[in-house]
Order: structure tokens, then sequence, then C-alpha cells
């Protein structure tokens, strides 16, 4: 019986003699480089003219968790860039150097369309049945004209990892096994760093002592000895003192982060986490095992639920043998469920229904789990529970469910509707009200540049108690781009006219996704979106 090249590298895998996993890149240079160009004008450059410095990135640090087992690290051995070289020929000899393969697409139409699409998926195609097994394919490209070829893929059993910038259909995102985040190839890979918006704090300025921001620090870290708490819940913390309440400008310190730095900075226990999203405060040992991701591995997608329960058994008596405290089990589900994504774990805790049920099926070694509430995990030989067995109530009070829905139910399921359809961020009236005024105030004060805009906008949200992720706000200035609005312009721009422009915007998305919205459901898109832009 013939082997094929597939079986021999499949079980080669399955025994572990396989170090390297094989990659095929292919760069769709117009798509990426143009859309950036619309949102940072120096990283646009630097993707074009230092290629080298993004491909060590994606073989040495680029993750391979999601991925099957068995795979120490990358080579990308096809370097393919597709480019106009009527428009784009100043930049071949930067890939030429990088050691890519250079395909010029010149403009076949009067429109200027070139055939980078058929070349790129024709030579994609033909590295199915190349003589060297390649195990994952990266797209650098947001075309959704490549869903197609992202689905074959996955029949002949790849990997696929995208890399889009600007939105991309949501069919598209499923269709891969791993999407690069712009924000982090921006700042992270190319290295175009955003300002911070500093304050000068000046010590005659800070409205507090150092007793009341120990008094704050305390009551931060018994919130944290529940849960992390995302940063747009912190003022309810803080409002608790009376100090803060009186005071102007965050204490003297001017900002939401930099009050909360100086008070996490009088706790050894806590710490501030920021991912490209948002950021939060949580104890040390989960910063250490659940926000990192040097330690704690988490287990491939399409893991068996036998090997899954003893990744996250291992995790646990990690993390327990990490912290100086017993660990509440509510902080731990939640840690849990946050370094291993798994949908069987989210929906019914491995069909253990809950979790505390799922400890009971693992092997956690000699450590105990209290009864009493709230329930603790703890090392009986190094941790001491607290004498009543009880640990104060959470300070910030669990919001409902689904707020959105509870206040407005009509316009909450057309909202989740078109949620899943066009990824249109699943946020309030308010919360769209806040964000239009605030990316107003921005770029009137500041003019617009899209990395550092996104992050101001997201922490000013923030601060006034909004859960609004930087992905969010992303995702409005990259709409509101695509209807025509022009951020950049020397005019002052208006919170009511951003929101009509992300009404088009939304209408289009609807359409694109092949959901057209009636007479009725514009109206309700419209109150959704413009409803609440006047500042209260």
């Amino acid at each position: 019986m013939q082997i094929s090249q597939e079986d021999l590298n499949l079980e080669s895998i399955s025994n572990g003699s396989v170090q390297q996993l094989h990659t095929a890149l292919f760069i769709d240079f117009d798509n990426i480089y143009l859309n950036l160009l619309d949102q940072d004008k120096q990283a646009a450059e630097k993707f074009a003219t230092e290629p080298g410095l993004w491909l060590d990135w994606l073989e040495q640090q680029l993750p391979l968790d999601y991925r099957s087992m068995g795979f120490s690290g990358r080579r990308i051995l096809i370097r393919r860039c597709y480019m106009n070289p009527n428009s784009f020929a100043r930049f071949r000899p930067h890939f030429i150097r990088s050691a890519c393969e250079v395909i010029d697409c010149p403009p076949l139409t009067a429109r200027g369309k070139t055939s980078t699409d058929i070349h790129l998926v024709m030579d994609a195609l033909e590295s199915l049945s190349h003589q060297t097994y390649f195990h994952e394919f990266i797209i650098f490209s947001g075309d959704a004209d490549f869903t197609p070829l992202l689905i074959n893929l996955r029949k002949h059993a790849r990997y696929s990892v995208v890399m889009p910038v600007g939105l991309a259909s949501p069919a598209y995102k499923a269709s891969c096994d791993y999407i690069i985040n712009t924000n982090t190839f921006i700042e992270t890979v190319l290295g175009v760093g955003v300002e911070e918006e500093e304050w000068v704090v000046k010590e005659e300025n800070v409205q507090a002592d150092k007793a009341l921001l120990k008094k704050m620090a305390e009551q931060l870290h018994k919130s944290a000895m529940v849960a992390s708490i995302p940063g747009n819940d912190l003022p309810s913390i803080y409002k608790q003192f009376a100090e803060f309440k009186q005071s102007n400008h965050w204490l003297g310190f001017y900002s939401l982060k930099a009050l909360t730095e100086a008070i996490v900075n009088l706790n050894d226990d806590l710490v501030i986490v920021e991912d490209e999203d948002s950021w939060l405060v949580t104890r040390k040992v989960f910063a250490n095992w659940v926000y990192s991701e040097d330690k704690s591995k988490t287990t491939p997608l399409g893991a068996r639920p036998q090997e899954l329960r003893t990744r996250i058994a291992e995790f646990i008596r990690n993390l327990v043998a990490d912290s100086p405290t017993p660990i509440v089990l509510s902080a731990l589900a939640h840690g849990v469920q946050k370094k291993f994504t798994d949908p069987s774990l989210t929906n019914n805790y491995l069909g253990a229904m809950t979790f505390k049920n799922l400890l009971q099926q693992l092997d956690l070694g000699f450590l105990k789990v209290s009864n009493g509430a709230p329930g603790y995990i703890y090392d009986p030989n190094r941790h001491h529970l607290p004498v009543n067995g009880q640990v104060e109530a959470p300070v910030v009070p669990p919001e409902p469910s689904d707020k959105f829905l509870a206040e407005y139910p009509e316009i909450a399921k057309l909202a989740k509707k078109i949620h899943k359809l066009t990824d249109m961020p699943y946020l309030t009236p308010q919360h769209y009200g806040l964000m239009f005024r605030e990316i107003a105030r921005e770029v009137n004060e500041r003019g617009y540049q899209m990395t550092q805009t996104s992050r101001t906008v997201r922490d000013r949200c923030i601060e006034r108690g909004a859960p609004i992720a930087r992905s969010h706000v992303n995702f409005v200035l990259t709409g509101l781009n695509y209807v025509g609005h022009d951020l950049s312009s020397e005019d002052s721009q208006i919170p009511e006219v951003l929101g009509r422009m992300m009404l088009e915007n939304t209408v289009n998305l609807c359409r694109a996704a092949q959901f057209e919205l009636s007479d009725s459901e514009k109206k309700m898109v419209e109150t959704w979106l413009t409803s609440k832009i006047e500042k209260k």
C-alpha cells in the first residue's frame, strides 16, 4: 500500500518528530499598504520598507498554541508578495532583500483592477500539492474574496492565519484559525508607538494623602480577590470615598489610569493588565498565569475533554502554588474560562454543569476546596482560610446579564442580529452617544491618527464607566472612513454627523450581509446609534 506524503507528515506529528511548522506566506501588498495608509502613514511605510522586521516576528513570536501539538517553531518556506509595479515598484527591493518572491500584478482594466487575487489563489492551491507539506498558510489581506480559499485550506486539514487591516467580513474571519490583531501588528510588531496623554502630576496638585490612597488600595484589593476589575468599573469603587467624590481631575492625577497606577503601587498583590483592547486591575498571580502568554499554555483547538481537564488541573495547581493566599472560586472560574476558551468549557464546564463539579473531576493533588460561601481553593500546607470562612461581597454590584435588552428590548434584538451578521459592536445607545462625542472631542483637540485616537477615546469612555473596548472604537473609525467621512480634514467634527455617517455604514454592512433592513428597522437603528448623542 502506498503511503501519501500527508499521512507521513501526520504520523510524524503524532510521534513528536516534527519540530518545525512549515508555513507558506502570501502577501496582498496593495490591500495591506493602502489600508494601513488610511490608519497610520508611519506604520504603512514601515510595513513596506522593513519587511524583515515583521517576518522575523511571524517566525519567532506569532503564537503556536492554537494549533496541533508537537511544533517547537515556525519556518516560513514560501514568501510571496503580490504588488502593483506601477504604483509600488519603489518597495520591491525591500521585499527582495527579505527573501520574498515579488510577483508583479499590474492593472488589467481601466479601473485599475489587478490580477493579485487570482495569482494568490492559484499559488496557494498549487502549494497544497507541493513536495513539502505546508501545515499553515498565512494570508496578509482583508479581502473577503479569499474566503473560499480559506475554506478550501480547511478541507485539506491545513491551518490558516489572516492579517486584515480595516473591516473584514465575519465570514472571512470565521473561515481562518487565527487573526493577527491590527493594533498589535502596528504597535508591537512595527514599533509605531502611541503617545500617551501625559499630565505632569505635581505633588501640590494631588488632592489625596498617602493614607487615603492606601485605603483605596485596600478596597480595590478586596474586590480583586473576588474577580478582576475592568477599568470602567473602577470609578464606582472609588466613589465610596467622599474625598474622591468631592475632588476634581481624578484627585489631581488627571486621568483614571494615572490615579489607578498610584493606588496599585501601594499594594504588592495588585497589578494593571492591558491588552490591545482594554485594561483591568487584577491580582499579580492572575496576571502571571491567566493574562500572560508565557506561562501555562492553553490547549489547542479540538482537544479532547480529558486532555483539556489535564491542562486545566495543571493550570490550577500552578496558580495556587504561586498564590500567597487562598483563591476565591468565582475568581478561579473566571480565570479558567479566560485562559481556556473552549466552547464546551464555557457552556457547561465539560459536562460537569458547575465549576465546583468540574473541580471534583480534576487531579488537583493535595489542594482542598472549602464548602462554605463564597468558596476557596487552597493549599492546606501554606494557606489559612479566613476565620469566619467568608470574604466580603464584591464592591461592584453585578450588572444585569444584558442591560441593553432590559432597557431597549426591541432595539436590542435587532442590534444583536446586526452584531452577529456584521460584527457591529453590541453597545447601548448611551455608549454609542458617548463614543461619538469623545471621537469628535479628541479629533477636534489633537487631530486624527487612528492608533492614537482609538486608544484615547477608549480610555476616556472607560473613565466614564462605559465598557467600550478599543476594537469597538476601531470599528467605528474604520466604518466612518468606508462611507467617505474624512476625520483628518480641517473641518470641525460634529458628534451628530458622526452618528448619521455610522448609520449609513451600518445599512451598507447589513446589505452586504444579505440582510436588507425595512423602513421600521432603519428607524430602530437610527434610534440605536443617534438618540443619545446629545450630552446629558
